[in-house]
């Protein structure tokens, strides 16, 4: 294998923040190497830098053996370096041809795009990635794992020589992943090189050469990888070992603290009853699309219902709205942290406040920053969210310490039930840990907790029930005796 691309001695900072100092990473033609570390270990940072969305404070980039220093991201697409960032940036209103070819449009000679060749070529590449949309769909109709198909598919429309991707399955199913690994292995054998970040180390160790981990904005190890095991791979992330993924759990199940009956949302889902007990931690599994994360919506009152009713404790909750929901002892922890969850531009101290704004001013209407800071540094101490302070906006965090600020907030309104969808999503192991220890603690409290997550083990992991949804209805419940990948699969492939 040929050289392809080298980093070296790459350093950044930002305010407050050493992101890199001196790392060094190499790539070869034909190569998928994988990048690994804990959320805030730079490695979105590293990639910026080689796509030149920043520059670096010190040290150098070769391409192909000739100096290579980017001073925007063009100069990057230019060279051949397509990077797939987790924050997705597509155009909404435009349509998926436009934004496969965006900044390429195939144009005649009076400069109009030609549309029968734009979408010719889009349906080619859409194929290629296992994408059955129309390439004159607007991206905005597209759920989040095929907007992801649809980065993808803009990557390959371009002579690319590397291609980074972050995070490339966190939205994707099972079948949508084995399509993208079978574009990566293709790609590979055409000599293209791949780098490879990812949270889930079962899919590093199925599609990557090599593994190098970043630790702390530093650069700690590189092997090839068939000289890592799990165990020495994650305690390289994390500087100390894990004893156990899923930490054990010694909550007592105690009455219904949330029943749901004949739930139903227009177009989502219908019918849906199931009850969650105090101590509890109940699974809602099934494919993208049978209409888990709308149930959780609908119950917090963030979506309308059509039908039902829910009982919080003993009694029949009217919940027309989310401060409805809070107003009864719900929390929720959206999805799209960055979309539903957070407010970015706004420090930690005020998102962490957002939902408790009442408690935190005089008589309800004047705000009382002493209050607020004692709540956020409380809240930052108690999850370690890492941070130099609690005025640092949101939007500087890694993804790990953005979902703390969600958790957080939501701890604040000393809820009695928690709906998590998709809390562990994106974050990485050592966060992950921490949030199932949170996990058990709340239910060790007595809280009832519902999670939505398409991390097969996880549920099986964390869960005491779960209930599988398939089509918009629940297809069936299987207790922890019961427990199996086959059977939670089959129960939402069949019903």
């Amino acid at each position: 294998m040929a050289n392809l691309l080298e980093m070296q001695a790459i350093s950044k900072g930002f305010p407050g923040v050493k992101a890199l100092s001196d790392v060094s990473i190499s790539l070869d033609k034909g190569e998928v190497l994988g990048i690994v570390g804990e959320n805030g270990a730079g490695k979105s940072t590293l990639m910026k830098i080689l796509a030149g969305v920043f520059p670096p404070d010190a040290g150098k980039m070769q391409l192909e053996g000739a100096p290579f220093a980017p001073h925007r991201p063009r100069d990057a697409l230019d060279a051949g370096i397509i990077v797939i960032h987790q924050e997705l940036s597509l155009v909404p209103d435009r349509s998926v041809a436009e934004n496969i070819f965006l900044g390429n449009l195939p144009r005649g000679a009076l400069g109009a795009v030609r549309r029968a060749q734009l979408n010719r070529q889009a349906k080619t590449l859409l194929e290629r990635v296992g994408l059955a949309v129309s390439p004159q769909a607007r991206v905005r109709h597209l759920g989040i794992a095929q907007q992801q198909l649809v980065e993808i598919a803009r990557a390959l429309s371009r002579s690319a020589r590397v291609i980074v991707m972050d995070e490339p399955t966190a939205t994707l199913t099972t079948a949508e992943q084995r399509i993208l690994f079978a574009t990566i292995e293709a790609l590979r054998d055409a000599g293209v090189g791949l780098v490879f970040i990812s949270h889930h180390l079962e899919e590093v160790f199925e599609i990557c050469n090599r593994v190098t981990v970043l630790r702390d904005g530093m650069a700690v190890e590189t092997r090839s990888v068939g000289d890592w095991t799990e165990a020495s791979l994650i305690q390289a992330m994390v500087n100390r070992p894990i004893d156990a993924l899923f930490p054990e759990r010694h909550a007592v199940v105690g009455d219904i603290l949330l029943e749901v009956e004949g739930l139903a949302a227009p177009g989502a889902f219908s019918d849906v009853s199931f009850a969650v007990r105090a101590g509890e931690v109940v699974g809602l599994g099934g494919l993208i699309g049978a209409g888990r994360t709308e149930v959780l919506k609908t119950i917090y009152g963030a979506l309308a219902s059509s039908g039902g009713r829910v009982r919080v404790g003993t009694r029949d909750a009217r919940i027309r709205s989310p401060r409805d929901a809070i107003a009864a002892g719900l929390a929720f922890v959206p999805e799209d942290r960055k979309g539903e969850g957070l407010v970015m531009p706004f420090p930690i101290r005020s998102n962490l406040a957002l939902s408790t704004l009442g408690k935190l001013s005089w008589f309800r209407s004047i705000l009382a920053p002493k209050r607020i800071d004692r709540l956020a540094d409380k809240t930052v101490a108690e999850l370690r969210i890492r941070t130099p302070n609690t005025r640092q906006v949101v939007q500087s965090l890694s993804g790990g310490n953005q979902q703390k600020v969600v958790l957080g907030r939501a701890l604040t309104t000393h809820p009695r039930v928690f709906l998590l969808d998709e809390p562990t999503r994106g974050i990485d192991v050592g966060a992950k840990v921490e949030v199932y220890r949170l996990i058990n603690a709340l239910a060790e409290q007595g809280s009832a907790i519902l999670v939505v997550s398409s991390d097969m083990i996880e549920l099986l992991g964390i869960c005491d029930r779960i209930l599988v949804m398939r089509a918009g209805r629940l297809a069936g419940a299987l207790p922890r005796s019961e427990f199996s990948q086959e059977r939670v699969m089959q129960l939402a492939a069949l019903g």
